[in-house]
């Protein structure tokens, strides 16, 4: 490659890597990326202020730390009430995968995912009798501990159901999980 290409190339691996967010308002010259009152992005060398826009956003914000009444790109439970009412409506459907749409995959493995699933169909085709939060240390002999649970948020989801669709049922219990700004059920 002749060397008066290289300054070029550097140059073009800089812009396609993209401005430096931390220098981008500082240095006057750098792209700057903006949104407009419309919602547009705009690019541009001056301040975003200066073409009556905001800086863009380098990193979507972390949906843990929205407020629980934030609007959200897809529907998920949001409080522990929520699933349970979610998880109430896919066991009345007898739905096995819209009950797997609640559960949190994150880090399952295939093999995991084949024990599982037949577990939630199973699940969701018997007879459903109730589904509640609850606290792990709920009941506990220790007061301190039982003192806690009810303070804190519930941990755990318990899903009473009859495989045979006649006796009293059985009990199936969960993790409860909150990722992603929303609450999940797992092992």
């Amino acid at each position: 490659m002749p060397a008066a290409r290289a300054p070029l190339l550097a140059s073009l691996l800089l812009l396609a890597l993209g401005p430096d967010p931390t220098r981008a308002q500082a240095d006057p010259g750098a792209l700057n990326r903006c949104v407009d009152a419309e919602g547009n992005a705009v690019y541009t060398d001056r301040a975003c202020e200066a073409l009556d826009a905001r800086p863009a956003r380098t990193a979507p914000p972390n949906p843990d730390t929205l407020p629980a009444d934030a609007p959200v790109a897809r529907d998920c439970a949001r409080t522990p009430a929520a699933l349970v009412i979610a998880v109430e409506e896919a066991l009345a459907a007898a739905d096995g995968n819209r009950l797997a749409a609640l559960y949190d995959w994150r880090g399952r493995s295939d093999a995991a995912a084949n024990v599982v699933m037949p577990r939630l169909e199973a699940i969701a085709a018997s007879r459903f009798i109730e589904a509640s939060t609850a606290h792990s240390a709920e009941g506990s002999d220790d007061a301190e501990l039982a003192a806690e649970a009810a303070e804190a948020p519930p941990d755990r989801l318990r899903i009473v159901h009859s495989p045979d669709g006649l006796g009293t049922g059985e009990t199936a219990e969960f993790r409860l999980v909150r990722a992603a700004g929303c609450w999940w059920f797992a092992d």
